[in-house]
């Protein structure tokens, strides 16, 4: 590393052997060879928010002025939880990391009760004179959070509000490194910013009309086009002229507050829209007409196939360097691919975890196929195969990876154990929550926590899969996905696995064995066992 001082980049003591390694490489590939993309894999236990924050600053400090870019960093992540992780080992000298959410997210300082989003509009028609403008003029905690943000070094935050914010308002200016951690979910999260859904709730609320009678895509891209989107527009401007009237007036704060809540969420509608309109090609959307999944309302989707068009504009443009981080990249070809990564101006590198592999044990116990056509003769097989694990684990934790909540309701309903506790799509949190702080050893049961969770230690001692988690076939997404890159599905399935397999090993002493129980197993890594990373594979016992 020539001449630099590691000590004085690296936020802990001393940096491990492993960190030194990734540092040193991800220098010379960003620094000496000018490559622009830094691609890093590194399993569990490395410390990858160490070295990309490491790598940061140091590149920061040797980069020559740019006009079109500002000194320091930006970190994006898709977990709240993880960004504040960040904050609570970064924020102190010498990276004095600061963290910024959406408005929504800070309690005003003069109404305790609502957000700053809701100050913020409700000054629009507050008396000038009155305490509460006075007070969120010029000591909003919002604004104080954004100021900072900006004016900092190193700022960390999330995808949804980063590319909301430099799509929208613009005030976010590029730097001289982007720094994006859980990486391998940047194709879903683009997808997610630039994709368009419009239900009939909706339509029928703002517009008081129904959904019309088209089936195909293109019919529905000219139904947006030449009526939605104009009608819409108008609708908005409606709005702006009753929220104009009531200005300087001294009509109920209640009103207001409803009228620029239905303004803010048309207005973001219409940019989404306006976007989509600029970027549609007929054979690079999926369309799906959700009445024909058995809805009672319908919902109209567009959703982007390949977002590797959109990528820079939306993303990289923001560093002059970028650094991806994962622990399942797994394979660099196909990830640059994606994302629209020019491979030769990228260096990817891969970092085992440290873990012992005895703590990690991963068997294999096939009980039956869970695929359509058999997973309803094999599900009383596993329903006693799962008893038989709970009971020789039961004094511990774990967890119970369902992918469906098919198979997770159906053990939980003949197996009745107080240990089990499920979740739906709206208690997830409060769930896990009881999980990870309640002294009995309960047994979490979800389709949905392969990723973004955290049940290190006595959280989290064995864990289930109960079936291989292959992407929904009946999703034209999916379809489209797969036929235009064989290797997308066998991936997206190889990502969950390890995933999953993460959860409950999160320290060097600690330790969990994971149990894979669906018979499809064999056959998808005999096919795909050059996917799985070396540490995963070592783990397999025979």
């Amino acid at each position: 590393m020539g001449n630099v001082n590691l000590k004085n980049h690296f936020p802990y003591e001393e940096p491990r052997e492993q960190q030194v390694h990734a540092i040193e490489i991800g220098l010379e590939s960003l620094v000496n060879d000018n490559k622009r993309f830094f691609i890093l894999e590194a399993g569990t236990g490395v410390g990858k928010s160490a070295i990309g924050l490491t790598l940061a600053s140091i590149i920061d400090s040797q980069l020559s002025k740019d006009e079109n870019s500002i000194p320091g960093s930006y970190t994006l992540t898709t977990q709240k939880i993880l960004q504040q992780q960040y904050i609570n080992d970064f924020s102190k000298a010498p990276h004095y990391m600061l963290d910024l959410k959406s408005s929504s997210n800070y309690t005003c300082n003069f109404q305790k009760k609502t957000s700053c989003g809701e100050s913020l509009r409700a000054l629009k028609i507050a008396d000038k004179s009155s305490p509460f403008f006075r007070s969120c003029m010029n000591n909003c905690v919002y604004k104080k959070a954004k100021e900072d943000f900006i004016h900092g070094k190193h700022g960390i935050t999330n995808f949804s509000y980063f590319m909301a914010e430099t799509s929208y308002a613009g005030k976010l200016k590029p730097r001289d490194v982007l720094i994006i951690d859980e990486a391998h979910n940047v194709e879903n999260e683009l997808s997610k910013f630039i994709e368009v859904s419009i239900s009939e709730a909706f339509v029928v609320k703002t517009l008081k009309k129904k959904m019309p009678n088209i089936r195909t895509q293109k019919q529905a891209y000219k139904w947006i086009k030449n009526e939605y989107l104009p009608e819409l527009k108008t609708y908005f401007a409606i709005i702006e002229s009753k929220i104009e009237k009531l200005i300087g007036g001294r009509q109920r704060l209640e009103q207001f507050e409803k009228l620029a809540r239905q303004i803010d969420v048309v207005d973001k509608h219409i940019c989404k829209i306006d976007r989509f309109l600029q970027v549609y090609s007929d054979d690079n959307w999926v369309f799906n007409d959700i009445a024909s999944y058995g809805m009672s309302s319908r919902k109209f989707e567009f959703k982007p196939i390949d977002i590797s068009p959109f990528s820079h504009d939306l993303l990289f443009k923001f560093g002059r360097k970028v650094i991806l981080m994962s622990a399942t990249i797994l394979d660099g070809d196909a990830f640059c691919d994606s994302l629209g990564i020019d491979k030769k101006d990228a260096q990817f590198v891969t970092i085992p975890s440290p873990f012992p592999v005895e703590n990690r044990p991963v068997y294999y116990f096939p009980v039956g196929k869970m695929n359509a056509k058999e997973i309803d003769s094999t599900l009383p097989k596993l329903t006693e195969a799962v008893k038989s694990i709970l009971e020789q684990h039961k004094g511990e934790k774990g967890i119970i990876h369902c992918h469906t909540f098919k198979i997770a309701n159906h053990l939980k309903k003949t197996i009745r154990s107080k240990r089990l506790l499920i979740h739906d799509s709206f208690n997830r949190n409060e769930v896990l929550r009881k999980h990870i702080e309640g002294s009995k050893p309960t047994v979490l049961l979800s389709p949905s926590m392969t990723e973004g969770i955290d049940l290190s230690d006595d959280a989290g001692r064995f864990q289930i899969i109960c079936k291989v988690p292959y992407p929904y076939l009946g999703d034209k997404l999916v379809k489209k996905r797969m036929y235009k890159w064989k290797w997308w599905y066998p991936l997206q399935t190889t990502k969950k696995i390890v995933q999953s397999v993460g959860r409950s090993i999160r320290n060097e002493k600690d330790f969990a064995v994971t149990y894979i129980l669906d018979q499809d197993w064999d056959r998808f890594y005999s096919r795909n066992s050059s996917l799985f990373p070396e540490t995963f594979k070592e783990a397999l016992k025979e």
